[in-house]
């Protein structure tokens, strides 16, 4: 079971501990460059940038390599459905859409539905209309 985990756990972000350990040594490279600033040793601090340039660049790799992991379902997602479907129409406009405009749409409108939830979830529940769950009879 545990090994089962240890895979959903990769494949879900199959680069994170790539992406942490070069977060930690670019921060630990920025901490040991602040100490060469403070004892006044220049050619330390130069060295210590090269390396965090480095690190820097070799995150960046990480992190883009772990986006393009992230979106490859995706992407698989449209192509089996574009084999069936290639465009869609629009119910009430007669319009045809290709399958790919259709899913990046409604991609991008989920996740700005997202962030307008939030807001509206927390005004809601301050104004009280869905307190504690309890009626105001039960309460004593």
């Amino acid at each position: 079971m545990k090994m089962v985990s240890e895979l959903v756990k990769y494949l879900k972000d199959p680069h994170a501990k790539k992406v942490q350990h070069y977060k930690e040594r670019y921060q630990e490279l920025d901490d040991l460059s602040n100490v060469a600033v403070d004892i006044g040793d220049a050619s330390a601090y130069k060295s210590l940038q090269a390396e965090m340039k480095e690190v820097f660049f070799e995150y960046l790799t990480a992190v883009v390599v772990d986006s393009i992991y992230r979106l490859a379902p995706y992407v698989l997602i449209i192509w089996i459905i574009s084999l069936k479907w290639p465009t869609i129409t629009i119910p009430f406009v007669n319009w045809q859409v290709d399958i790919f405009g259709a899913f990046l749409v409604s991609y991008l409108l989920l996740h700005v539905g997202k962030w307008f939830v939030k807001p509206i979830k927390s005004i809601v529940y301050k104004l009280g209309l869905f307190g504690s769950g309890a009626s105001e009879a039960t309460k004593i």
